[in-house]
């Protein structure tokens, strides 16, 4: 028999039976299809190259203009970048309001062990992402959200592996942290 800690807490009355995650994943599904239809495909890191375009634009625009790649990749107002402007708004004022507070960070690599290490490696990853992400013709929110969203076969091949190597690689590093 399973202990109580397991079950799910039963259903108040005249409430629905689909839990709050299915709910939002709904509505954000929704959501997706709808930006889709009204812009495109969407993602966030063809901001970094269009923000980067933008200011060689503004200090050498012979450099920028000369640029294929920052001429191919246009303006930067577009919708992704308000997306990526939502995301850290959004971000700081959930951190803001919250009313519990996250725990407090692991050091999961021998040589973190100082907040200050820690955020520049997580920096130093994100520049890396996004690296990987350009070079890859987009990024995991371009694959994954818009690409599922369209049924497309590659989106649903590039989820499947993010999701797989990304079980893979914590089990690894927390099997690491704890030898």
């Amino acid at each position: 028999m399973a202990s109580s800690a397991t079950q799910a807490p039963p259903a108040a009355e005249g409430s629905s039976k689909f839990p709050a995650w299915a709910k939002l994943g709904a509505i954000f599904g929704v959501v997706s299809a709808l930006s889709i239809l009204t812009w495109g495909p969407i993602g966030v890191s063809g901001t970094y190259p269009r923000f980067i375009g933008a200011i060689f634009r503004r200090l050498t625009p012979d450099l920028a203009h000369a640029n294929p790649y920052l001429e191919k990749m246009g303006s930067f107002l577009r919708p992704e970048t308000f997306l990526v402007v939502g995301l850290l708004i959004g971000g700081f004022l959930a951190s803001k309001f919250a009313g519990d507070k996250a725990e407090a960070a692991e050091y999961i690599h021998p040589n973190e062990t100082t907040k200050n290490k820690r955020y520049r490696d997580a920096f130093l990853g994100g520049v890396l992402i996004v690296f990987g992400a350009r070079i890859a013709g987009g990024c995991t929110s371009g694959h994954i959200i818009s690409g599922i969203t369209q049924l497309s076969v590659s989106g649903l091949i590039f989820a499947a592996g993010v999701f797989a190597t990304g079980i893979l690689t914590a089990k690894m590093l927390h099997r690491g942290a704890q030898s």
